[in-house]
């Protein structure tokens, strides 16, 4: 695969974790879907839509960290193309995050799917690369489709689920035809007002005094009916899997006035010691303010 984006991590990229945000690794790896895509003849001149986003983080980033994506092609469809890109540590070539993207061919004003036409084709013919097991999912699948399986909105608000107040989205959230990004699914997730009692906790505190967070490990983010300017939108989230050292969640943000799910994102978050880095079990009380919102039965419910 060839390098498609250079980077370093910058004091604006480090977190509440000490290591860079999960959203820049989203932005390398887009920042990479386009030049490859540019190079394979698709025209640029609008927003290259990214309908599925599969992440596996599996090294963090630190202050200084010199970063680069490499990108090939899985496969082509009749208006989508498959990528699969490796953010790695250009200076340690460590594997810090891989990513499995599909890419919707749209019309950049009517926003219709266009055909991916012969030449690009056979330009990405040559990009053809096989996915190695490094980059396979290990949890979250990538099989399923999350937005047929998604729970109803009147199953959310019945279970008290809403994690953020309404809201309408902004005009810097969309495209100048006022289509939302579509690399803004976390975005719509944690953006907003919480509901009371869904503040964002970064810290828990574990046995004798460890100062516990949770780092992401992998997601997956798909749209359903995108969000346009001015729709008023309305995030939700459960836990549906604790296991040892994991817990597993899933969100979906619904257009409150038509009932359209707009889109669905999955996290599998992993319990760390902050002075320790490293990973470890969920202490027993935090295990039990978690399970407040937990619901296993959502992990693949069929949508009313």
């Amino acid at each position: 695969m060839q390098i498609h984006h250079t980077a370093e991590v910058t004091e604006d990229h480090i977190d509440h974790l000490g290591h860079m945000n999960v959203m820049f690794y989203a932005q390398h790896a887009q920042a990479a879907a386009r030049k490859l895509s540019g190079e394979l003849g698709v025209d640029g001149g609008g927003e290259l839509f990214q309908p599925d986003r599969y992440t596996r983080h599996h090294r963090e980033q630190l202050l200084g960290a010199k970063l680069e994506v490499r990108a090939g092609v899985l496969d082509v469809g009749k208006d989508r193309i498959r990528l699969y890109e490796e953010l790695l540590n250009s200076e340690t070539e460590v594997l810090a995050a891989s990513f499995i993207v599909t890419i919707d061919l749209q019309d950049p004003v009517s926003g219709e799917p266009r055909a991916v036409t012969d030449a690009v084709a056979a330009a990405a013919s040559t990009r053809i690369v096989e996915l190695p097991e490094r980059g396979r999912p290990r949890s979250l699948t990538i099989d399923d489709d999350p937005i047929a399986t998604a729970p109803s909105l009147e199953d959310l608000r019945a279970r008290n689920a809403a994690m953020r107040q309404v809201r309408a989205v902004h005009p810097e959230e969309c495209d100048p035809q006022g289509r939302i990004h579509s690399g803004l699914v976390a975005d719509l997730v944690w953006g907003g007002s919480p509901v009371e009692g869904r503040d964002f906790q970064p810290f828990h505190e574990g046995p004798g005094g460890m100062k516990i967070g949770w780092a992401t490990m992998e997601t997956r983010a798909t749209w359903g009916t995108p969000a346009r300017l001015g729709d008023r939108v309305q995030s939700f989230g459960v836990e549906t899997e604790m296991a040892d050292k994991t817990l597993t969640s899933r969100h979906w943000v619904f257009n409150v006035e038509t009932g359209a799910l707009v889109c669905a994102f999955a996290v599998l978050n992993i319990a760390f010691d902050m002075d320790a880095r490293r990973a470890v079990t969920i202490p027993d009380d935090v295990r039990e303010e978690v399970s407040v919102h937990l619901h296993a039965d959502l992990d693949g419910m069929t949508r009313d």
